[in-house]
């Protein structure tokens, strides 16, 4: 099996760790949070607008290797106060409004920069 290095310019780049990796019909995400790559900054008006942010990152990421969020199999959510999951839901039901993929949702203490929200996907394509 081979494995490929995903990288693009239009989501949140850093040297210690990559975008995601192609492996077979499979792509991993690291995981995004709710960074507005043109700006800078994180979209954090609303919760939701966070939520929003990351699964636009990830759809970035995943649209750059030819793959899309309906292609996503498995996402896993760390959310640093569950009493926001019920606003989590309304925000992810949006994008994911059909079959969504399986998913995981993690209390943590602290995520990067102030996020509130980290989402990393795995995606699946014949």
């Amino acid at each position: 099996m081979s494995k490929k290095f995903i990288s693009t310019d239009l989501a949140l780049s850093l040297p210690m760790f990559s975008q995601a990796i192609r492996a077979g019909n499979f792509i991993y995400t690291s995981g995004q949070i709710g960074i507005d790559v043109a700006t800078g900054k994180l979209c954090n008006k609303s919760f939701q607008d966070e939520v929003a942010q990351c699964i636009k990152n990830i759809e970035i990421i995943l649209n750059s290797a030819g793959f899309g969020l309906e292609d996503i199999i498995k996402n896993t959510v760390f959310i640093t106060d569950m009493n926001l999951f019920n606003d989590l839901n309304k925000e992810y039901i949006k994008h994911f409004p059909k079959n969504p993929p399986t998913r995981s949702a993690v209390e943590v203490s602290k995520l990067a920069i102030g996020a509130r929200v980290e989402i990393e996907a795995v995606a699946y394509k014949e």
